[in-house]
């Protein structure tokens, strides 16, 4: 994957990612915050470039791959959220929207 991790949401996210080994438990929370206007797939996309950017650092032995796959996951969970989103018929194109649709349907991502 062509991943630009000089992207600051993707390093943003390498950083939580990294910074400590719980990180990903509120990478995609803090991401909705920072960037309320930004539209989901682009939290996605971030999200899985940090994935990648981080497999490119380590090799498969190192226990940081298990990051990335935590990662992987969460971006796969936000891709969910969004199909599920339009299933209901709701408003589903900004991170804020996302956020609107975690506070009234599915809280997982807010008490994660």
């Amino acid at each position: 994957m062509n991943t630009n991790s000089n992207d600051p949401m993707t390093h943003f996210a390498i950083e939580h990612l990294m910074g400590r080994s719980d990180g990903w438990r509120s990478l995609v929370r803090e991401m909705v915050r920072l960037w309320p206007t930004v539209e989901i797939l682009e939290l996605c996309f971030a999200i899985v470039s940090a994935a990648s950017a981080i497999d490119e650092m380590f090799d498969e032995t190192s226990p940081s791959r298990s990051v990335s796959a935590k990662a992987y996951e969460l971006a796969a969970l936000l891709a969910a959220d969004l199909y599920a989103m339009k299933y209901r018929g709701l408003k589903g194109h900004t991170a804020q929207d996302l956020a609107n649709y975690w506070a009234d349907h599915d809280p997982y991502f807010l008490t994660l």
